[in-house]
């Protein structure tokens, strides 16, 4: 009988830049289209939902501190797994949810979109504060701009959400932001650093005038730590 597999626990410092390298080695260098894909995605799911987060982490940090030849590479493993509706994704509450404790509803949401979520719509995980989020959400989207197919399906997998109210994922205000940010980012120049600032500022100025408790509210708030926060270690 098969053992279960135990719940696995982040170090007390975890060596982000080594997880960065593994999966720039995988992206880079496995021989086929099909052998980077799933080396991603093994990747995510080893972690599972609990540490979904330090799964972005990773992703973060090759953004912020890889060569573009690293970021590329990543950016178009990406574009695969996106083509292959296999982007690796993590479960966030859906709306409502993070109020009313009877509500068990989750969703299954892409890097992009579990990030904005987490800012705008926090579940039990806590609130993620706004220059938390605004330097995650540009290591990002900035990372993904590195190609530009990977671009183009982002934002058009963006304005899909943003157009289904029926989905029950998010609120209108955060609909409208995250319909704003793939506006902005469509819109935006090649250069990657520029594209990403453009877009997520185009999320957090869109997200001001919501009706929902937006957390960009009380900009002032730091998160502790960013991704994943302090009090998760």
């Amino acid at each position: 009988m098969a053992q279960p597999i135990p719940d696995l626990t982040l170090r007390d410092q975890p060596d982000w830049a080594g997880a960065a390298e593994v999966l720039v080695e995988g992206c880079a260098h496995l021989p086929s289209r099909e052998d980077r894909v799933r080396w991603m995605e093994r990747l995510c799911l080893s972690l599972g939902d609990a540490l979904y987060p330090a799964f972005l982490q990773v992703l973060c940090r090759i953004g912020e501190h890889g060569n573009p030849q690293a970021q590329t590479a990543v950016a178009d493993t990406l574009v695969l797994a996106l083509q292959s509706g296999r982007m690796p994704s993590g479960r966030h509450a859906a709306w409502g949810a993070q109020w009313d404790a009877s509500v068990r509803a989750t969703r299954t949401m892409g890097p992009i979109e579990y990030l904005c979520a987490w800012f705008a719509q926090p579940d039990g995980r806590g609130t993620l504060g706004a220059v938390a989020f605004d330097r995650a959400a540009r290591a990002l989207v900035g990372l993904v701009s590195h190609s530009e197919a990977a671009r183009r399906l982002y934002c058009a997998k963006l304005h899909s959400v943003a157009d289904d109210p029926l989905e029950g994922a998010w609120t209108r205000s955060t609909r409208q932001a995250l319909q704003a940010m793939a506006l902005a980012w469509s819109q935006a120049g090649p250069e990657p650093h520029r594209a990403a600032t453009q877009a997520v500022e185009a999320f957090i100025a869109a997200g001001r005038g919501g009706e929902s408790r937006h957390p960009v509210a009380a900009a002032g708030t730091l998160a502790q730590g960013w991704i994943p926060p302090a009090s998760w270690r």
